[in-house]
């Protein structure tokens, strides 16, 4: 399996490009066609730079609610459409902004599980399969297949907020439909929290300093961080529902065999 990098950027901490990965049949990604990535607004003019002239990128398709978009806009780039896809609703509970800040959002739903010493765990693996059981997270995983399927040469890029949750599902179900086995989606998955560490950690610290509740601060860098169990979870669900990932994609992201194949010689090479 081929080492798992960032882009090297200034401003953005998970961004990163999914060239090289290996399918099971021996093909690879294509380098600069497939980057998913955390949120944008914090990037340099340098790093506008490398992902529109180094990358190629061509499409930038936001997983994030109506609020997110308005608190932190991503910026427009030169050649790039943008693409308004939201995973979850405005009202989806843990992923929207409608309080005033991310730190009281987390810390609201921190309140909401002192009912068990594994409520962050299994809120969010809740959240993971809701992400691919709601009608409405299907849907426009589906319009994100579609994107996918147009995107004829240059790269698109999906991001969320974090880039682990939404992102994280998102490119799973990608991967999956190329082909990757599941072993290197767990590992790809898994890097977010190598790639976001000093970020996380620095803002820990500084809400450990306002809040002075270490119980708090241990819950809230379980939310801030991914666990392997949280995307096995969305394994079991599809195929507990579904039976395979295949018959899933085929039923829910319209991934028939015709143009699952469509997709895999867009985006695979060999």
């Amino acid at each position: 399996m081929k080492e798992i990098t960032r882009i090297p950027l200034e401003g953005l901490h998970n961004t990163r490009d999914l060239g090289g990965f290996e399918t099971a049949d021996g093909r690879k990604i294509r380098p600069r066609r497939l980057i998913r990535s955390g949120q944008l607004s914090g990037m340099t003019e340098k790093d506008k730079q490398v992902l529109t002239e180094d990358y190629g990128l061509r499409t930038d398709v936001d997983f994030r609610t109506g609020q997110e978009r308005t608190e932190a806009p991503d910026p427009r780039l030169p050649g790039v459409a943008y693409v308004e896809n939201p995973i979850l609703s405005d009202q989806a509970i843990g992923i929207t902004r409608e309080k005033d800040s991310e730190e009281d959002m987390m810390k609201l739903l921190v309140q909401q599980m002192s009912t068990s010493e594994k409520a962050a765990e299994e809120y969010m693996a809740g959240l993971y399969r809701n992400l691919v059981m709601d009608p409405f997270s299907r849907q426009q995983y589906r319009k994100f297949f579609g994107i996918l399927l147009d995107q004829k040469e240059g790269a698109v890029l999906w991001h969320c907020s974090a880039g682990k949750d939404r992102v994280g599902v998102g490119t799973a179900l990608l991967l999956s439909a190329l082909g990757i086995p599941r072993e290197t989606i767990l590992a790809d998955y898994m890097m977010v929290n190598t790639f976001t560490a000093e970020v996380v950690e620095s803002r820990l610290e500084e809400l450990n300093e306002r809040l002075q509740n270490p119980q708090l601060i241990d819950c809230l860098r379980e939310l801030m961080q991914v666990q392997e169990s949280y995307l096995i979870s969305v394994f079991q669900a599809i195929e507990d529902g579904y039976g395979t990932m295949d018959s899933f994609l085929e039923k829910e992201m319209g991934l028939c065999a015709e143009k699952r194949e469509q997709l895999r010689e867009i985006y695979l090479e060999g």
